[in-house]
């Protein structure tokens, strides 16, 4: 009766040393596909997210603005837009001015008439050395003793804040309407930097900045100059109705 070998199946050693290397190969690429995608990823967060608190902190401004009160000695006393440089030479402006678009916190949200306060404060939760841009807002106008206004934090890592003011004829740097008959400016712009990095492999790369730069009209500015030019032409007793007509 013949007798029948069977051969056993398996790989050779060969075989194997093969496979493992051609593993190898395949994971590391994986791992550089990977990692080039997650850094990717993160300097694109880190780029937007500064950004988009700074659009925030501007949209914020924005309706601040539309709201703002003519100046008339009671219920508003003066728009002022003083401009500053920090240690560095970097822009510092501050603005002050009342408006009715006064917002609460994140648990309710109050109206009505308030100063709003806008500037830089140095950030001392950060460790990169920027500033954040502050809004502060007193809501109590008529309170007989000063009162400590409440503070919210727009935006962080702010490395300047630069605000101008338009006339009606060219952009000033400053605004002061207690020297200007009480007048409002006709627009504003707003120009923020903030800086950002992304941490990469064993070294974090040098800070980079985002500029952003939006302007938007002051509606009280024409209604102001409209009736302060009423007025005039009513004590000349010559009446131009291109300038009584608003």
């Amino acid at each position: 009766m013949p007798r029948y070998t069977r051969q056993s199946a398996g790989f050779t050693l060969l075989e194997l040393l093969v496979a493992m290397s051609l593993m190898v190969v395949v994971a590391g690429s994986l791992y550089t596909a990977l990692h080039t995608g997650f850094t990717a990823r993160r300097s694109a967060l880190a780029a937007v997210e500064p950004t988009s608190q700074a659009l925030n902190a501007i949209e914020l401004l924005k309706q601040d603005i539309i709201g703002v009160i003519p100046i008339d000695g009671a219920l508003a006393e003066s728009f002022i837009g003083a401009s500053g440089r920090d240690g560095e030479g970097m822009d510092a402006d501050y603005v002050a001015f009342y408006t009715t678009q006064v917002y609460g916190d994140e648990d309710e949200l109050i109206g009505g008439v308030g100063k709003i306060e806008l500037e830089l404060e140095e950030d001392t939760d950060d460790d990169r050395e920027n500033y954040r841009l502050m809004r502060k807002i007193t809501r109590n106008l008529l309170s007989p003793r000063d009162v400590d206004p409440e503070e919210q934090v727009l935006c962080r890592n702010v490395t300047s804040l630069n605000l101008r003011y338009f006339d009606g004829d060219s952009w000033l740097d400053t605004w002061d309407s207690t020297a200007d008959a009480n007048s409002l400016p006709l627009a504003m712009e707003v120009e923020i930097q903030v800086a950002y990095r992304v941490e990469g492999g064993v070294k974090t790369q040098k800070n980079q900045t985002r500029r952003l730069v939006q302007s938007f009209a002051i509606p009280c500015g024409g209604e102001a100059l409209t009736t302060t030019e009423a007025e005039t032409t009513t004590t000349t007793g010559t009446q131009n109705p291109g300038q009584m007509g608003g």
